[in-house]
């Protein structure tokens, strides 16, 4: 079965086969990378926050039965 999608694909097993060859390290995320980073971090906490504000805010009678 892999022979035969190969030989319909090309000879190339790769999807992309590129002329040059890949570093992974000089992959890096950059600035904009650290900075949207940064801002989701703050996200998070602000709504971690908001979430515990409104919990406690919460109030539920209990039932005496249920005991």
């Amino acid at each position: 079965m892999f022979r035969l999608i190969t030989s319909i694909a090309g000879t190339s097993p790769e999807p992309f086969p590129s002329s040059t060859e890949f570093d992974a390290s000089k992959v890096n995320p950059g600035p904009l990378g650290g900075i949207v980073f940064l801002l989701l971090t703050i996200a998070v906490v602000i709504l971690l926050f908001s979430f515990n504000r409104h919990i406690k805010r919460v109030n539920f009678e209990q039932d005496d039965t249920e005991q």
